[in-house]
């Protein structure tokens, strides 16, 4: 079957996680995506090669030096192919390159291109620096994570990242669609500050409705939704969110029945009671007896694995998580997709390009001649 994005070309000059991540998933449903990086060092991710080679497959490479007026050039006339860019530079950097959505717009009114920024393209932080973390602080998801003194921490992956990288892929497939029906192209500006912020649904409701400043997860509230520790010093992992019936096989899982019919808010206003009493008799059963015991009752919960024990799931195997990209020894394991489409699945057909593997093949797709491409080359423009 043809891919859903099978003759779309996306140009992407991001580096290190939301962007290339963004066009992976691009490419795994069928784009044609060309990694535009500069000669020499490439991708800054290359050096960090294990993340490099987990959002990088399916892509080919051309390395072009952007300081350089012919390499300015030659992407410019690469973007008249193109249907996507993605760009990952702090506002105005892709302006002093000659790369910008203006200029583009010129040469292509089709093209739809992608901003993924700090803070996004306005407002009085759009200069500012900042990481993951930053986001996350600013956002308001690193306050409400804490641990059981209260202090806030920092969650195991990259929350902001991964955010914006998904909310990127939504707001180009409709670009492309609106394009469908106009077509003309238009600019998306992903600030991942915002996306941060969109992740709040759960927890700003009271705030905006009632004015209460929330300072946990609501589900953080309840003694039945965290981690607990076994008589085998393992975890245990209780999911129960607000159903009052979870709540009551859990107390007849733990012995618990005189606890059975408390309702939500009994619960909450119970908790510096009830969260003791659930910790003490997780403890006293290992956790292979726990698992059996509220698995009987039809409880959410399971153990706390390692990431390669999780990897090793028999529903993470079975839905196909882990694939293996490429043929002989330049093959790697990578992360599967999580979009399973019946007719149209993703496809991951190439490992992740050597810098500059494509710069000559895609430069004469364009029309550059040998002896234009020798002189780039020379002159430190191409690699």
């Amino acid at each position: 079957m043809t891919a859903p994005l099978e003759g779309i070309r996306v140009l992407d000059l991001s580096q290190l996680y939301p962007g290339p991540l963004c066009t992976m998933v691009l490419a795994d449903l069928g784009a044609e995506v060309i990694k535009v990086e500069p000669p020499g060092t490439g991708d800054h991710a290359r050096t960090f090669r294990f993340l490099f080679n987990q959002i990088n497959r399916n892509k080919k490479s051309i390395a072009l030096n952007l300081k350089h007026p012919g390499a300015q050039e030659a992407f410019r006339r690469l973007a008249r192919t193109a249907d996507v860019v993605v760009e990952g530079f702090r506002p105005g950097t892709t302006a002093r390159l000659g790369v910008d959505y203006e200029t583009l717009k010129a040469l292509n009114p089709r093209i739809i291109y992608c901003s993924i920024s700090g803070f996004g393209q306005d407002g009085p932080y759009r200069d500012r620096p900042g990481h993951d973390i930053n986001y996350m602080a600013m956002g308001g998801v690193l306050g409400l994570t804490r641990d059981k003194e209260g202090n806030p921490v920092v969650p195991g992956f990259e929350v902001a990242d991964i955010a914006s990288a998904l909310n990127s892929v939504i707001a180009i497939q409709a670009a492309l669609l609106a394009r469908d029906k106009t077509g003309e192209g238009q600019y998306v500006d992903i600030a991942m500050l915002d996306c941060v912020v969109f992740l709040l649904h759960n927890s700003i409701g009271p705030y905006l409705e009632t004015g209460e400043v929330p300072t946990i997860n609501p589900l953080h509230a309840t003694p039945h939704y965290g981690i607990f520790e076994t008589a085998d010093a393992k975890y245990l992992v209780i999911g129960i969110a607000h159903e009052d019936w979870f709540w009551n096989g859990l107390c007849d899982a733990l012995g618990l029945e005189d606890a059975k019919g408390l309702n939500t808010p009994q619960r909450i206003l119970g908790k510096a009671e009830l969260l003791p009493r659930v910790e003490e008799a997780v403890a006293k059963l290992n956790l292979e007896e726990a698992l059996r015991l509220l698995g009987a009752n039809d409880v959410p919960c399971c153990a706390l694995p390692r990431i390669d024990e999780a990897l090793d799931d028999p529903q993470v195997r079975h839905r196909g998580m882990v694939v293996r990209v490429g043929e002989g020894e330049g093959a790697i394991r990578q992360l599967g997709s999580p979009y399973k489409l019946s007719r149209t699945p993703p496809r991951f057909l190439t490992p992740p390009p050597e810098l500059g593997q494509h710069s000559e093949e895609l430069l004469r797709e364009i029309g550059m001649e040998e002896e234009e491409i020798c002189r780039l080359r020379e002159e430190g423009a191409i690699a």
